[in-house]
């Protein structure tokens, strides 16, 4: 595993606390500080629609690149004015955040749902986390939308500077198994309620991964970002160990959007199927307190 980097050690200030119960705070009015996280024994779907880059790079701000499908590796016909809308949500038996005085707060059975675009990151300061001790990781995603059911996890966000960001303690994340005798396929329910722009439902059949359904998995390094009004850079760097990630049972895994919502205007449609890629996951926890992401506020955007 990269070795972790030494964080910000500053204190939390009183605006920085307060700041926590507001939708946006300006990042460079409070003392932004890292916090490690760990993540246990997570069941996702995540998946790809193919949408317009020009729209999706308008939902970035200056200085972030959005990548095009030619940029990813899908080049066909077209293929340069196409981009990838990521639609990601978990559940979690437990989150696990430690700040940077040592506090530790733990979080049960909670739920995360994330809408992003892959990004060039080139001129984006270090990571914890990477391949290359710069920004080589796996995936590189800007956060559009991070929602979370956790207090403990949105407060790690809050703090390192994470725009965009949402506590919802009315995410639901539910799996039926279809049959518990046989690792085969369960039926998923998704809903991310709310007036955000980026609220979204998933259902459908998947590939079941659960803990029983774990046969091994691979490793792989993600950094979700974001940049505030001031050019600040804040980054989830998240090492992944031994994920289990199958496809789903195709197109009859749904995702629903709200009329009206940016969501919507992007996929140009009230429900869509994944129309890139996608896939059900399980992630086995190596035990509350190895830490396995850092939200860390990253300094200025080159």
């Amino acid at each position: 595993m990269t070795a972790k980097k030494n964080t910000f050690n500053m204190p939390l200030t009183l605006a920085a606390t307060l700041c926590l119960g507001l939708t946006a705070c300006n990042s460079t009015s409070i003392a932004l500080t890292d916090s490690d996280v760990d993540f246990s024994n997570c069941r996702e779907i995540a998946g790809g629609i193919v949408v317009s880059k020009a729209d999706l790079q308008a939902q970035v701000p200056a200085g972030v690149t959005v990548n095009s499908l030619t940029d990813m590796g899908f080049v066909f016909e077209g293929s340069d004015d196409r981009g990838m809308l990521i639609v990601r949500s978990l559940a979690c038996e437990a989150i696990q955040v430690t700040d940077t005085n040592g506090n530790i707060r733990t979080d049960e059975n909670v739920a995360f749902a994330h809408v992003g675009t892959p990004i060039n990151v080139a001129n984006f300061p270090a990571t914890t986390y990477s391949n290359d001790s710069v920004n080589g990781a796996d995936f590189n995603i800007y956060a559009l939308s991070y929602q979370t059911s956790s207090p403990a996890y949105f407060g790690a966000m809050k703090r390192a500077g994470l725009q965009n960001i949402a506590l919802n303690e009315a995410i639901v994340n539910n799996l039926e198994d279809t049959d518990p005798n046989v690792c085969n396929t369960a039926n998923l329910m998704v809903n991310v309620p709310g007036n955000s722009e980026y609220a979204f439902g998933i259902s459908g059949e998947v590939v079941e991964a659960t803990a029983d359904c774990h046969v091994g998995g691979t490793d792989f390094i993600a950094n979700w970002w974001s940049v505030d009004g001031s050019n600040q850079v804040t980054a989830l760097s998240n090492t992944v160990m031994d994920q289990t990630f199958t496809d789903t049972a195709g197109p009859n895994v749904i995702v629903v959007t709200n009329e009206g919502t940016t969501m919507n205007d992007l996929i140009g449609a009230n429900s869509s199927a994944f129309t890139g890629f996608s896939g059900s996951g399980y992630i086995p926890s190596e035990g509350l307190g190895n830490t396995d992401m850092v939200a860390e506020a990253l300094g200025e955007l080159d």
